[in-house]
């Protein structure tokens, strides 16, 4: 009842008292949360007419004054924004001057390391639509659970589609699994293709951050052209098209492949080796390669390759 204006259990209990009257000042509810808030926003009153109880305001009245309240905080929230906006340009200027990079220029070269990483998230809070991302195999450190890429809850919360397209390589060392699902938890949608040109961050149409070298020691490329960063996303979406869904949908039945083999047959697709398969599984080796001599005989496939083309002609990849 009323929501927007009140709590679930605030409304429940304002529903109650205006059913059944008004609450003894000794009730146990008069001292609860949900009371506070009732009488904070006007929807209980205080009456000391005989005995002391709290009563609930004539809903008309109660409600007109919290739609009006909500008016209130409303408008001043717009202006807050139009002040913040007014003061942008201000702000833009001042953070060029101690940051670096004091242009608007289409494409602009970055040097400092604090600078391109703090970009990264920049760029990722200024999506409306896209975060898209390579991730190549070039590493600063080795990646594990804790270093997936947990994004603030307002870029979630807004609906920010998040992609990225893992190479190979860079998911077949100790512990890629815990990488992938903390990714997956975060929510990532990701695939995986056998070699990727470099690292790569995308935001929406606008804008995107490229290394100068695979390992992005040697400074990046940032990037505000319209033009370019159109063509960036069509690589992306090339890539994309043709990389391996990894974690999203691993273990269905398909056609008679039992969900074990339907999970190996996704990271085969992706060249992965039988030690980096059965690290992402939790299994032996010994337990893929025979998962994969199934995949085999139920694809009627010589080898590998072309179990994993049978099962693209099949639909069962990507």
């Amino acid at each position: 009842m009323l929501e927007g204006l009140l709590s679930a259990d605030a409304g429940a209990l304002y529903d109650a008292m205006v059913r059944s009257g008004p609450v003894a000042m000794d009730d146990p509810r008069a001292g609860g949360p949900e009371m506070q808030e009732l009488i904070d926003l006007g929807f209980v009153r205080r009456d000391f007419r005989g005995d002391p109880v709290l009563a609930p305001m004539e809903p008309v009245r109660a409600v007109d004054h919290a739609i009006l309240g909500a008016q209130q905080r409303l408008v001043e929230q717009q202006r807050q924004i139009v002040a913040a906006r007014q003061q942008l340009d201000l702000l833009q200027t001042v953070y060029r001057a101690t940051y670096g990079g004091g242009s608007d220029a289409a494409v602009e070269v970055l040097s400092d390391p604090q600078r391109i990483g703090a970009l990264s998230l920049e760029l990722c809070l200024s999506a409306k639509e896209e975060f898209l991302t390579f991730t190549t195999r070039h590493f600063k450190r080795k990646p594990d659970a804790n270093t997936a890429m947990a994004l603030p809850d307002a870029v979630t919360e807004r609906g920010v589609r998040l992609r990225n397209v893992y190479e190979r390589a860079a998911l077949e060392f100790e512990g890629a699994k815990g990488v992938v699902e903390a990714s997956i938890a975060a929510g990532w949608t990701m695939r995986v293709a056998p070699e990727l040109p470099m690292k790569m961050v995308i935001a929406d149409q606008h804008s995107a951050l490229l290394p100068l070298d695979p390992s992005g020691m040697a400074g990046a490329v940032f990037v505000r052209s319209p033009t370019i960063v159109a063509g960036l996303r069509m690589l992306f979406e090339l890539v994309w098209s043709q990389a391996v869904p990894i974690g999203e949908g691993g273990g269905q039945q398909r056609h008679g492949l039992t969900p074990a083999q339907a999970k190996v047959l996704d990271l085969l697709a992706t060249g992965m080796t039988d030690g980096a398969i059965a690290r992402h599984l939790d299994v032996s080796e010994r337990t893929v390669r025979r998962h994969v001599q199934g995949l085999l005989d139920t694809l009627q496939a010589d080898n590998r390759v072309a179990a994993v083309h049978a099962a693209t002609r099949l639909g069962w990849l990507g």
